[in-house]
């Protein structure tokens, strides 16, 4: 096909009719509409024409190349202990708000995501509800995003979490264990108190590690089917006044390092 020919085609389609077009940029042109009718697609990245400030052919993903991207990011920067237990499609927006409570959720986690930095602290969130409230697809939902930001999360089950901790103290890699804990930028600890805890647990790994959270300012996220009386209950273990006075110290600095916040199902209409 001659240059005139290709003038032609180029005046004919919708998409480029009306383009000022240069001779030197005729056969770009007219090779992007020849790939675009085709679909020709290049590992995973599709044609799109760019007129400004100057005419060229830029391939972007398509849609499934772009989900893939997506799943890798989270993959690098979202990390597990052992399992991941953790709502792969969980979005902010599709959060369901209706009720007073869930907003008050919403509203807390856009702050968080709004305003947090790996240089500028903003307190996580100790998420309590009942069985089935969305207390695991909130955090989910936040921590995909974070991850998808270049953040890194560790995302914690927290009966896998003591499993793993017994298993690194037979395989030697307990401190590791414990650091990833201290040091991953955002900690999430999903169904606090839902583990079989000791009192050994308690005061030499989960205490520790939200103390120098809370020393270094690093964000904690837990969420729990127990309010913080409850909790106090189950971490006082064996709940002697001892262990209810180490209990009520470890919720005090639970407080201190994230907003209490509740889900209910109430006025649920769907």
């Amino acid at each position: 096909m001659n240059l005139d020919e290709m003038k032609k085609a180029i005046l004919k389609d919708p998409e480029t009719m009306n383009l000022s077009i240069s001779d030197v940029d005729i056969y770009k042109v007219y090779q992007y509409l020849q790939d675009r009718d085709q679909k020709t697609v290049r590992d995973g990245y599709q044609p799109v024409l760019r007129t400004d400030p100057y005419i060229e052919i830029v391939y972007r993903p398509t849609k499934e190349k772009a989900d893939e991207l997506k799943r890798q990011k989270i993959r690098q920067h979202l990390k597990f202990y052992d399992t991941e237990l953790y709502i792969q499609d969980a979005s902010l927006d599709r959060f369901e708000v209706f009720n007073e409570e869930r907003e008050k959720a919403y509203t807390l986690a856009k702050e968080f995501l709004d305003n947090y930095k790996k240089d500028r602290y903003f307190k996580g969130l100790y998420i309590y509800g009942k069985y089935a409230t969305g207390k695991s697809y909130l955090l989910s939902a936040i921590a995909q995003t974070l991850a998808e930001r270049n953040i890194s999360v560790l995302f914690v089950y927290m009966p896998d979490l003591v499993r793993s901790i017994k298993q690194g103290m037979s395989e030697g890699n307990l401190e590791e264990r414990v650091n990833q804990l201290k040091q991953a930028d955002v900690l999430m600890l999903d169904d606090m108190g839902g583990e079989n805890m000791s009192v050994w647990f308690r005061d030499e790994i989960l205490g520790p590690v939200i103390q120098y959270r809370l020393s270094a300012k690093l964000p904690v996220f837990m969420s729990s089917n127990l309010e913080y009386v409850g909790l106090i209950e189950a971490l006082a273990i064996t709940r002697d006044e001892t262990n209810r006075v180490k209990a009520a110290r470890l919720i005090q600095r639970i407080k201190d390092l994230m907003t209490y916040v509740k889900l209910t199902q109430e006025n649920y209409k769907g």
